[in-house]
Order: C-alpha cells, then sequence, then structure tokens
C-alpha cells in the first residue's frame, strides 16, 4: 500500500484537485471582470452626443 489505497483513489483526487483548479480560474476571471468595471468610475461618453477635441493653436517656428 502506497500513498493512496487502490486506483479509484487517486481517480477522486486527481478530480477534486482538477475541480478545484478550475474554480479558481473562474473565480480569478470574475475578480478581474469586477476589478476592469472599479477601474473606470466614469462613464463613457455616449455615441449620440458629438465630442470636440479642444482646439489647439497651430504650431509655428
Amino acid at each position: 500500500m502506497g500513498v493512496v489505497p487502490d486506483r479509484t483513489a487517486i481517480i477522486r483526487l486527481a478530480g477534486a484537485v482538477l475541480a478545484e483548479q478550475h474554480d479558481g480560474a473562474e473565480g480569478r476571471r470574475h475578480l478581474a471582470l469586477d476589478v476592469l468595471g472599479r477601474s473606470r468610475p466614469t462613464a463613457l461618453p455616449d455615441e449620440r452626443q458629438e465630442v470636440n477635441p479642444p482646439q489647439l493653436p497651430a504650431l509655428s517656428a
């Protein structure tokens, strides 16, 4: 008898580890979307509104 008693125990252990890794990856993905949402506290301008860039004076040499 080694670390695990039989083949089915190894399969259950591997399945549990893979499920935990999958849940962790899903959690990180949702956390990343949450962080992205908080990184832009102001709303983007409405596409229907005309946005005029500031007029800069012409450069002369």
